[in-house]
């Protein structure tokens, strides 16, 4: 499915607007009650959160959050916890709030233009989320120098 040059535009916008505020608010939240996600969590997030790839990614995050992590890890399993509650919540915005999709499309042209809205939208969010856990990273471990 091809996106309209409207549609694409509307995403970079978001990105720089509402998904980068929303993302750097849900990680000083989630580091406020728990520490920031470990390196190797936010790389894997972002090397699975490719635009065309949102059905893996969300079978990955919903995996991470289901596993049985050992007790000094509960924090991972937080984190996906929350990143799934909000990915569910990015999806209904997709149609409801931001008015990305196409009217009048078969419902499997539908679900293929919300999978690659969702893709496109995701790694932004992703990409924004792991800066931000990477800058309360470096500022942490600046602290203790």
């Amino acid at each position: 499915m091809n996106l309209s040059n409207e549609q694409y535009n509307k995403i970079r916008l978001l990105s720089d607007t509402v998904l980068y505020s929303e993302a750097v608010d849900f990680v000083r939240r989630f580091v406020q009650e728990h520490s920031s996600l470990p390196k190797t969590q936010s790389n894997g997030l972002l090397n699975i959160a490719q635009p065309n790839n949102y059905p893996e990614l969300i079978s990955f995050v919903r995996h991470q959050r289901d596993r049985d992590w050992p007790p000094g890890k509960l924090d991972i399993k937080e984190f996906y916890t929350a990143l799934d509650k909000e990915l569910v919540r990015l999806q209904r915005r997709v149609k409801e709030e931001f008015l990305l999709t196409s009217s009048g499309l078969s419902r499997k042209l539908a679900s293929e233009e919300e999978n690659e809205l969702m893709g496109l939208l995701v790694r932004e969010f992703i990409q924004h989320l792991a800066a931000e856990n990477d800058l309360f990273e470096a500022k942490n471990r600046s602290s203790y120098d």
